[in-house]
């Protein structure tokens, strides 16, 4: 099975207020006109109040392209290529924002077999943005086809779940999971339950809310899980997990309601989950993930091969590289088992079934975990050339940087700094790490002086920096 989504969400994804139906439809249009007459397409779209209308517009046009299309509903896009596979599909379209907040609203897709590479498909739809009208929402009426059908792919995927855990350890545990009002709402606990019987589930804002109550639907940032915290302690769970709308990453809570970094639930299943069955096998990563994960990797025996961070390339690297697992550094995990793809309940039950055998509680096990300190990248906003900042930073610091993938690296005994350009958003993005948290704060506070002369930057990477570190603040002392 093969599963590769392309998250389309630099270019013309994520595009607030204005964004019309009349633009799906076109969309519709182009990418049926990139397949064979008579592809078959799965289609979904998340909770949003914008993307049903949407979502009709887009399946409107794919229909007058000739495509045949399997609407799957409201579901994670994930569960898109899940039924992609499943259906022999030529591919899946999802609308969804993402993580982002409920007034914005985007496409995602991945196509197999089309003679346009992924940025020339990109350029097509991007081409077909500039030229589409833009209308009202209201306007939109999906005309139903013999060429389209309707399918609800959750039990599948659930039964096949259930034959991979059935033989699971059988003593009762209590857990919280938050679906944060997103596309997981009622699906993901249902799953649980469905697959760990024993298991009792204790959900939160398990309700599909077009407006995610209010709040970021994005579980990396505390303020919008701080009330999944307070329920982890009140209710005395083992552990809590709260999903992200629709962006295929998951935040774990320790049963003192803390919240897990990335880093640490990287750690939880290279040393634990995984463990001796790294042995031999490869293990793919972005080329921001920790040195210090990579060394324990490679100390159990696996071979990483590195990707770049944009999330096709990581997708089509898990095929190439036939790794066990995928590691991006914004959380994101990857499998093997599902084709190279990412399901968060996939990666949520395999967690269950490790600590349903586990003699420790997490808010213990953190406190043996190796002590250095890493930083979510920061992303500022930059037109110029990445290597203008990096020939200015290797003047300062007296260092050459390292051409990665995707980027620069400047590497130190005790500091790392990665750097590149994110494509589309006019943007560049820094990660900082380093083995203690002065040794952080001196390394960020020493590119902030460096790139001086570059005031946005410098002065909009110390705000983030402050405003982020306080929920990594979290891993001091700890990761």
């Amino acid at each position: 099975m093969e599963s590769h989504i392309y998250r389309h969400d630099h270019i013309l994804g994520l595009i607030e207020g204005g964004l019309g139906a009349e633009l799906y439809r076109s969309w519709g249009v182009a990418i049926g006109g990139m397949l064979s007459v008579d592809s078959l397409l799965v289609v979904s779209s998340d909770i949003r109040a914008s993307s049903a209308p949407f979502k009709a517009a887009l399946v409107e046009g794919l229909l007058s392209s000739g495509v045949r299309v399997i609407d799957i509903g409201i579901l994670p896009t994930e569960l898109a290529a899940y039924a992609r596979d499943t259906f022999s599909a030529s591919g899946f379209v999802s609308v969804s924002g993402d993580w982002h907040s409920a007034c914005w609203n985007g496409l995602r897709w991945r196509l197999e077999g089309v003679a346009l590479s992924i940025s020339e498909q990109v350029l097509r739809l991007c081409e077909v943005a500039s030229a589409a009208p833009l209308v009202d929402v209201a306007g939109v009426h999906l005309s139903m086809s013999n060429r389209l059908r309707k399918y609800d792919i959750t039990y599948h995927w659930v039964a096949w779940a259930q034959g991979i855990w059935h033989d699971a350890n059988q003593r009762p545990m209590r857990i919280v999971v938050d679906a944060m009002y997103g596309s997981w709402a009622r699906v993901a606990s249902n799953a649980l339950r469905a697959i760990f019987p024993q298991v009792q589930i204790e959900s939160l804002r398990d309700v599909a809310n077009d407006n995610f109550g209010g709040v970021v639907p994005n579980s990396r940032i505390f303020s919008s899980i701080a009330s999944s915290c307070k329920a982890v302690r009140k209710r005395r769970a083992e552990f809590g997990v709260v999903l992200d709308a629709d962006a295929g990453n998951f935040t774990i809570i320790d049963d003192c309601g803390e919240p897990l970094t990335v880093e640490e639930t990287h750690w939880l299943f290279i040393r634990h989950i995984l463990c001796d069955g790294l042995e031999g096998e490869n293990l793919l990563c972005d080329v921001a993930c920790s040195e210090v994960l990579l060394n324990e990797a490679i100390r159990l025996g696996a071979s990483p091969v590195i990707s770049g961070m944009t999330s096709d390339r990581f997708i089509d690297d898990m095929r190439k590289s036939n790794a066990l697992i995928g590691l991006t550094s914004d959380g994101a995990l990857y499998f093997r088992g599902i084709g190279g793809s990412r399901i968060v309940v996939f990666a949520i039950s395999w967690v269950i079934d490790y600590m349903l055998c586990a003699t420790f509680k997490l808010s213990d096990w953190r406190k043996t975990l190796p002590a250095f300190h890493i930083t979510p990248e920061l992303r500022v906003n930059y037109n110029n050339s990445v290597e203008e900042l990096v020939k200015v930073l290797s003047v300062e610091w007296s260092s050459t940087a390292a051409k990665t993938i995707d980027g620069y690296s400047f590497s130190g005994t005790a500091a790392k700094v990665h750097i590149r350009m994110i494509g589309g958003y006019g943007q560049v993005g820094f990660r900082f790490e380093s083995k203690s948290r002065d040794g952080l704060d001196n390394i960020v506070q020493k590119c902030c002086i460096a790139l001086s002369n570059f005031a946005n930057i410098a002065t909009s990477l110390e705000e983030q920096y402050k405003k982020n570190i306080t929920i990594h603040e979290i891993i001091s002392d700890k990761f």
